[in-house]
């Protein structure tokens, strides 16, 4: 397939299950380039983290997948893609909002210590390697209300100003081709440098929970596999998975 700038081909879908989903059957069809875009004005089985689904009221967020090429990446490298989209997330909504913005484990977007953003990527194999790779973000735009469960917000909830959903679309795609670059030219120390300079909690002690227990650690960071690292009170360093621990804001 076709390596293309990023959101230089966009396919605008009124209603999908999933925009990760519908990206992965073009993918499948060979019937879509590298780069492009999938925009959805409403989802009705979103993706999240752990299983969840991703919550958005039509018409009114950003629903997007985007489609990468993997090929000649090494599969011990491939959580930098995850670091790097979400530092394109986070500056897009830096830039957008004026407000400093922080990375939450592995890359949901907080403004003000509630989530405006969050990525979930799907890995497409080819034997022993990873041949693309599907990435799914929701960004809250011009929704002012979220559920109970959820401690969201949205540009609109911090700017108090409407946006129009493809010039959001338009400054991040900017900042992912950006980020996308360093990640595919190797500029994993520059990645890993800027990821912890807006990673939430880093080297903060802070409240986490594992099977029902709370207790205090200190974040020490995330290694190149993508766990994890947390300092206990005891001095000592282990390391997490995302389904093993939960972190509060």
């Amino acid at each position: 397939m076709e390596d293309k700038k990023i959101g230089n081909q966009i396919y605008k879908v009124k209603s999908v299950d999933s925009t990760n989903n519908y990206a992965a059957k073009l993918l499948k069809q060979t019937k879509i380039p590298f780069g492009a875009v999938i925009m959805s004005y409403n989802q009705t089985d979103g993706k999240g983290q752990r299983n969840s689904n991703w919550e958005s009221n039509s018409g009114e967020n950003l629903l997007i997948s985007v489609v990468l090429d993997m090929k000649n990446i090494p599969v011990s490298n491939i959580f930098y893609l995850s670091k790097s989209m979400a530092l394109a997330v986070r500056a897009c909504v830096s830039q957008i909002t004026a407000e400093e913005c922080m990375v939450k484990w592995p890359n949901d977007i907080l403004v003000r210590n509630q989530k405006i953003a969050g990525i979930l990527i799907e890995n497409k194999w080819r034997r022993q390697e990873i041949s693309s790779s599907v990435v799914g973000i929701g960004l809250n735009v011009n929704q002012t209300s979220f559920s109970s469960d959820f401690n969201a917000t949205s540009l609109f909830n911090i700017t108090l100003n409407k946006y129009d959903l493809e010039e959001v679309l338009n400054v991040l795609c900017e900042k992912m081709e950006l980020h996308y670059a360093d990640f595919k030219n190797g500029e994993y120390s520059i990645i890993d440098k800027e990821y912890h300079e807006f990673l939430f909690n880093y080297n903060v002690w802070s409240s986490y929970s594992r099977d029902g227990e709370v207790f205090e650690a200190k974040n020490r960071g995330v290694v190149e596999t993508g766990q994890l690292q947390l300092e206990l009170k005891n001095g000592q360093l282990q390391l997490f998975e995302l389904k093993e621990i939960k972190q509060f804001l």
